[in-house]
């Protein structure tokens, strides 16, 4: 009878153990599925289109305004536009304006479908991608043509020069510096100078009518070409002849010692 007692205590004792087993691995699995949620959920694409095939272009826009509309709220959309070679100053921000009105999204904050200037490929492109929930990482869709590659279609061969950087900034009037962006000032980002390339294109009156980045610190892009975009040039006269002229400048944010401290 002892035998009998000892031998049940020992199987209520592995039987309670066992359920506190089971309670912890139920735990750490929902933290998991948690955790995987974030992780696992990869954005990716969903199509990838020439902006010179406008029929599939438009048939595709449509095709994935019903993919996006037809998941949960939690997925969103970024729809990546790329220059071609051969390109305007306007062409990226025209097929923005020409893609937004086929999808049916526009660029507004918070919206479900966010348009992106993906800089430059050998022709215009739009990549169309899906991120399924806010914590998935994005896409990031890539160039293939940095901006001193370009040719634009207001800017004719014979009537363009290409500078030196040195050449181009004794044509520059005065210089402009970069205010620190109030994310990197936030981040402690403007305590030391910073400096970003910046490709331009002006005109034979030394008005800027191109910017692009050629790198640089991502949180100074933005404001560097909008600094550049402020900047006067003297016109280039060659031989009793104004002339367009393209080149590289450097964009400097001298250190703040200012910074902007957020309240979480």
């Amino acid at each position: 009878m002892l035998a009998l007692l000892l031998s049940l205590a020992a199987s209520l004792a592995y039987a309670q153990d066992g359920d506190d087993d089971d309670s912890d691995d139920s735990d750490y699995s929902s933290d998991s599925v948690q955790v995987n949620k974030c992780l696992a959920p990869a954005a990716y694409k969903f199509d990838e289109i020439l902006f010179s095939d406008k029929q599939r272009l438009d048939t595709v826009a449509g095709e994935y305004r019903e993919k996006i509309y037809s998941l949960p709220a939690e997925a969103t959309g970024t729809v990546y536009v790329f220059g071609g070679q051969t390109t305007s100053f306007n062409e990226v921000s025209e097929i923005i304006k020409y893609v937004s009105g086929k999808v049916g999204f526009g660029n507004e904050p918070n919206g479900r479908v966010n348009f992106v200037d993906g800089g430059f490929r050998r022709n215009a492109t739009v990549v169309f991608t899906i991120r399924p929930l806010e914590c998935s990482e994005p896409y990031g869709a890539r160039d293939e043509v940095s901006p001193d590659e370009l040719q634009f279609k207001e800017f004719p061969v014979s009537d363009t020069v290409r500078l030196s950087r040195e050449d181009l900034r004794k044509q520059l009037v005065n210089e402009v510096f970069g205010k620190c962006p109030a994310v990197a000032n936030a981040l402690g980002a403007c305590n030391q100078p910073v400096e970003v390339e910046v490709f331009v294109a002006i005109d034979d009156e030394g008005t800027v009518k191109f910017a692009g980045n050629l790198g640089g610190d991502r949180l100074f892009r933005s404001a560097a070409i909008v600094t550049a975009k402020s900047l006067k040039f003297r016109p280039l006269v060659i031989d009793g002849k104004p002339k367009n002229f393209v080149g590289v400048i450097l964009i400097r944010f001298p250190a703040s010692a200012r910074r902007i401290y957020i309240d979480a």
